[in-house]
């Protein structure tokens, strides 16, 4: 379908105003971690486990979902994930138990995991091949917007409301999106692929063998884990073991994403004026080094606010420069079969990113040598990733 280009970039702007929801749904439960588990006596890694449920919810709604997309169309998918989320986002707030918390991040993370996947298929439909490079880009710092805004809203819904109001703000923002979806996207796919399992195999089969793709998600699943171990390991590092306040780590938060969004802007800048794989190099190898400085650091003076927020504004550069090229970059080599492409790029790309969130549920945190560890070995491995693909293709 052909969309003028007045139409496409109303389109286009509506479906990116999801992209702060996205962002912010693991951003703004951060703050409220420590206090879950405390009001619903449960050990600090079952509430940390939050994080990881959603994420694994989030891999499995894009995976799933990017299929059904390219067979079932664009419009109506939205609505319903959007509606789904909104009425699952209010359960916690009737029903305050851990296992229907659980399940609640569960499927929240099924729900915004099909809508993500949906957003960028549809920015993929009404858009020129030509400006498919540098959608990632602009995906990610629509996305970013979520992760400035999250924390702080959620530090203080929590601080003067508990950790049932940042629920209810997921199902009052999300019934605004859904209104303004309902009224402006139209339905943007009618070549359908019928959903046959011949057929999704062949896609499946042939997005996974692509090599640089595999190298892309891969590169887009070890930066953003630089930023949700944060997420997981930072309330309790930063509440519990400095003892500040959840606004002050909100606060906190709030400016690291803004060093993220940030981080989107200048890759944007200057991917017009450097080729693509320069910056790869620089980001890559240059962040990796810094990595290890900051770890030495922290042997030295231990836990310190300072060497903490500056080693994690670092991760959050180094997310908003690595990760929106490797999803661009990605993205651009299936636009034949975008909502396949997009599902398993998603599918795996957040299943690592939730084993690190896991794996560091695990970790019981005293001072920060441990979150410096962290940072330093994800940042080997883009390191890897770089010099064993990217470098020779």
């Amino acid at each position: 379908m052909e969309f003028s280009d007045r139409q496409s970039q109303r389109i286009m702007w509506t479906v990116l105003f999801l992209m702060p929801i996205v962002g912010m749904a693991v951003d703004l439960v951060a703050p409220s971690l420590p206090a879950i588990s405390e009001n619903l006596h449960v050990a600090s890694s079952t509430s940390k486990n939050l994080i990881s449920i959603y994420m694994f919810g989030y891999a499995f709604g894009n995976f799933i979902t990017g299929f059904l997309a390219d067979a079932w169309g664009r419009r109506n998918l939205l609505r319903l994930q959007l509606l789904g989320f909104i009425l699952i986002s209010l359960l916690p707030v009737f029903f305050q138990n851990i296992d229907v918390l659980l399940a609640t991040r569960l499927l929240q993370g099924l729900m915004i995991g099909g809508v993500a996947v949906i957003t960028r298929t549809v920015c993929m439909d009404v858009l020129p091949p030509e400006k498919l490079v540098r959608l990632g880009t602009l995906i990610g710092t629509m996305w970013g917007l979520g992760p400035v805004l999250g924390p702080i809203i959620g530090g203080y819904l929590q601080f003067y409301f508990g950790w049932t109001a940042g629920f209810i703000f997921f199902a009052v923002i999300s019934s605004l999106a859904f209104i303004a979806v309902f009224f402006i996207v139209p339905e943007t796919h009618l070549n359908r692929q019928a959903l046959r399992v011949k057929t999704i195999k062949e896609n499946f089969v042939q997005v996974i063998t692509h090599k640089l793709f595999m190298a892309f998600v891969l590169l887009m699943s070890v930066t953003y884990s630089l930023m949700i171990i944060f997420s997981t390991l930072g309330p309790f590092l930063i509440q519990v073991a400095m003892h500040y306040t959840p606004i002050f780590f909100g606060h906190l938060a709030l400016w690291l994403g803004l060093v993220f969004l940030a981080s989107t802007f200048i890759c944007r800048y200057l991917l017009k004026k450097y080729p693509q794989k320069h910056l790869f190099f620089v980001s890559i190898n240059g962040i990796f080094i810094l990595s290890l400085v900051f770890l030495f650091m922290a042997y030295l003076i231990g836990n310190n606010i300072i060497l903490v927020t500056a080693a994690s504004a670092l991760m959050y550069f180094a997310c908003g420069m690595i990760y929106p090229m490797s999803m661009g970059r990605g993205l651009s080599f299936f636009k034949h079969i975008a909502g396949t492409a997009s599902s398993v790029m998603y599918l795996i790309s957040m299943m690592i990113t939730c084993l690190a969130a896991f794996l560091s549920s695990l970790v019981m945190l005293h001072n920060s040598v441990a979150l410096m560890w962290g940072y330093s070995l994800l940042m080997f491995v883009t390191v890897i990733i770089y010099w064993k693909v990217l470098r020779h293709n």
